[in-house]
């Protein structure tokens, strides 16, 4: 069901930057005060760029600019056995469904929390499942402890983030939403890569091929992350519905325009290397 009307903006490509960003601060914040669930954090995820994104006043700096509209949507709970969240992202190119499956980092135990044989076994199902509906948009959303990170708020801060302060880790506070596609998770025979790791960790908190959500969700937009699709007709069975879907569209923009901002923002995110 909708949740609520659209929400709308006036922006341009470098104004989505801070208030994604500020998302995974946020959100490695409300892990570590709360140890809250992967399908909160989700809900966390959507409000909050629902509602930062449709604040934010394009920046007067001569970069054209265009509505962005983003409408929620949850699933009723009976039918939830599908993906965290379905994130759809629109322009006048076309557009691109993405199928994420969300894990925790546990701030107590410091590992995922499907770390047992048949939580493993699980998650590899359900990457495998998201993979066949999304291809190369299937991917593992991991959100990740504020202790590990640096505390930073971007310019957007909540209550959580308060007991942040001194943090001082190591990894940029963004990483506490942290995306992995599956295609590097999962081989071609959709068994794990690494059949010892899994899902490997390079320091604690930081993961193989993870990128910060707010990189993620600019690649999709700027086409620099697989190819704008043109029929929207997308079919979900009712058995396969995600707890979450989030869209997300460039809307009142010509297509001549649109190449031009997708030309701006790719030099400028090439500019801030593999991590921003």
């Amino acid at each position: 069901m909708p949740t609520g009307a659209p929400f709308r903006g006036l922006v341009t490509i470098l104004d989505v930057v801070q208030p994604a960003q500020s998302v995974g601060a946020h959100l490695a914040a409300k892990l570590q005060s709360f140890a809250s669930d992967e399908r909160t954090l989700t809900d966390e995820l959507c409000d909050m760029l629902c509602i930062w994104l449709s604040a934010t006043a394009a920046t007067p700096s001569g970069h054209p600019t265009f509505w962005l509209e983003l409408e929620k949507t949850t699933a009723p709970v009976e039918v939830i056995t599908g993906a965290d969240l379905e994130l759809v992202v629109s322009s006048p190119l076309g557009f691109k469904r993405c199928l994420l499956q969300a894990k925790v980092l546990d701030p107590a135990t410091g590992k995922l929390r499907c770390a047992s044989k048949q939580g493993w076994e699980d998650l590899r199902v359900q990457l495998s499942k998201a993979r066949a509906s999304a291809r190369d948009l299937a991917f593992l959303l991991v959100y990740v402890p504020g202790t590990l990170l640096n505390g930073k708020d971007y310019g957007y801060s909540t209550y959580e983030q308060e007991f942040l302060k001194t943090a001082r880790g190591r990894l940029e506070a963004f990483m506490g939403a942290t995306v992995i596609a599956v295609d590097d998770l999962l081989a071609p025979n959709d068994q794990w890569i690494d059949p010892v790791k899994k899902v490997r960790e390079l320091t604690p908190g930081q993961f193989h091929a993870g990128i910060p959500f707010w990189r993620f969700l600019l690649e999709l937009m700027l086409c620099l992350r697989s190819t704008w699709q043109f029929d929207t007709r997308v079919s979900v069975p009712d058995n396969a519905q995600p707890f979450r879907s989030l869209s997300i569209g460039a809307k009142e923009v010509s297509r001549e325009t649109w190449d031009e901002i997708q030309a701006m923002g790719t030099e400028w995110l090439r500019s801030h290397g593999a991590e921003g």
